[in-house]
């Protein structure tokens, strides 16, 4: 995968929500400054400027945050002129077989220090339940939700030294690659993948699904549209079709 490849693939999973948040912006710096190479060709020498101005008092404007966004949109626009989406798999004697995500009990316990503020917080994991004020919204969920992982929860399962089920240690690293933690507001599936690990599936009131799918080097971030029906920076997971069709069938969201 070339510098250009890789920049889409980190834009696109900062952005796989349709949201771009301060956090996000200065990960892309980060990502910048760990690959100071992608800054040679488009769109890394679009970008880094911008981000190299917005970071230059510290903080980042109103202003600065709206250009950058509309700056990763036409990046995103210009991408899928020049990648246009392939013809998605139609399996259609695949049947789309989806269950509940559910995330491991353990009988651990452990103190997160927030690096931002040095705060610390408990987090128990036979419950997922943490001591910070983001986990209040999550309490409601039910047993095993994976919208109970805010960002000290899925640190905590990092502590651990266990090895996890393929899907959840993606989850558990775009955690750590979004700094944050999941979205609580979606409803999370498994999709059974034929001759594949299955992908985890994130959806519910907004347009946007999120998919965390299985690649060649590992699982890789996409995101549908189910008003649109159309996905992001024209990127599609292997076996498009049936994962589409099952986004389709648990997450489609009227276009009226």
């Amino acid at each position: 995968m070339d510098s250009t490849s890789k920049t889409i693939s980190y834009l696109r999973r900062l952005t796989f929500d349709g949201m771009l948040t301060g956090q996000e912006v200065w990960t892309l710096g980060r990502f910048f400054n760990d690959n100071p190479e992608y800054t040679k060709g488009w769109p890394g020498e679009i970008l880094a400027p911008m981000l190299e101005s917005a970071f230059d008092d510290g903080q980042l404007t109103e202003e600065e945050m709206t250009l950058l966004a509309e700056t990763i949109s036409s990046i995103e626009s210009e991408w899928r002129g020049k990648n246009p989406c392939a013809q998605a798999e139609e399996d259609a004697d695949q049947p789309i077989v989806v269950y509940p995500a559910l995330i491991p009990v353990l009988d651990q316990r452990y103190e997160i220090q927030s690096p931002r503020d040095e705060q610390t917080f408990v987090v128990t994991l036979c419950d997922h339940a943490c001591t910070c004020p983001d986990w209040q919204r999550r309490k409601p969920l039910s047993a095993q939700h994976p919208g109970k992982c805010c960002k000290h929860v899925a640190h905590a399962f990092t502590r651990t030294g266990k090895v996890f089920e393929p899907w959840f240690q993606a989850l558990l690293d775009d955690c750590f690659e979004r700094a944050r933690g999941t979205d609580p507001e979606a409803n999370w599936l498994l999709l059974e993948i034929p001759e594949s690990k299955p992908a985890l599936l994130a959806g519910g009131g907004s347009p946007w699904c999120n998919i965390l799918a299985p690649g060649e080097d590992g699982y890789e971030a996409f995101s549908f549209n189910t008003k649109k029906r159309r996905w992001s920076y024209g990127q599609t997971p292997k076996r498009a079709g049936v994962v589409e069709r099952a986004i389709q069938n648990n997450f489609a969201i009227s276009a009226a």
